[in-house]
């Protein structure tokens, strides 16, 4: 997955794959696919740049065109 604790919590990783793993399953792929690997690039990026909050990421990869 391309979400690894770095520099970034623990609890924040987990949160962050929940969501992938979550906008994954709705859309029918698995983490690891291609599509799956840009979703966990687009959550991390997102996390990056002051956006944390749960619920505002599943929103954010859910408006994202399939």
């Amino acid at each position: 997955m391309a979400i690894s604790s770095e520099l970034i919590g623990s609890d924040s990783v987990n949160m962050m794959r929940r969501v992938l793993v979550a906008e994954c399953a709705r859309r029918e792929i698995g983490p690891d696919n291609l599509t799956g690997q840009d979703l966990a690039l687009v959550l991390r990026h997102a996390f990056n740049s002051g956006m944390t909050e749960e619920n505002e990421l599943v929103v954010l990869l859910r408006n994202l065109s399939d």
